[in-house]
């Protein structure tokens, strides 16, 4: 493979993963968009299982806000994680339950395919309206 030839293939395979954050920007709100991108670029293997994320917890959770929020551990040099939030009004036994039943259907086998997967799933709750 000649160097002209080398920036070309690594260009495509940019262009995919831009298009694929894109597309993972229309599903999610994405609290930190260029901190979340070095992070998918770092684990590229991830953006899988955001996508296919999504549609898992749409399953439980029909109508729930979804974010996409870096985490940093500020005792810990360049750590940082990547969470998905599911922001929802439920009751927390219930809100917990579904999670619950997201973990043993589908979350849990697929993050153990990752290793040192910087990807996460939590609740976080809506603020009740007055």
């Amino acid at each position: 493979m000649t160097a002209i030839q080398e920036p070309a293939i690594k260009s495509t395979s940019f262009d995919d993963l831009i298009a694929e954050f894109n597309k993972i920007r229309s599903l999610y709100t994405v609290e930190e968009p260029l901190e979340t991108f070095k992070i998918i670029i770092e684990q590229e293997v991830i953006v899988s299982l955001i996508l296919e994320a999504h549609s898992k917890i749409r399953e439980l959770f029909p109508s729930e806000r979804l974010a996409l929020e870096v985490t940093t551990d500020p005792e810990i040099a360049g750590w940082r994680s990547l969470w998905i939030i599911i922001y929802t009004k439920l009751e927390a036994d219930e809100a917990f339950e579904k999670l619950m039943i997201l973990d043993d259907t589908w979350w849990l086998d697929n993050i153990t395919t990752v290793v040192n997967s910087k990807l996460h799933i939590n609740l976080g709750w809506e603020a009740n309206e007055i």
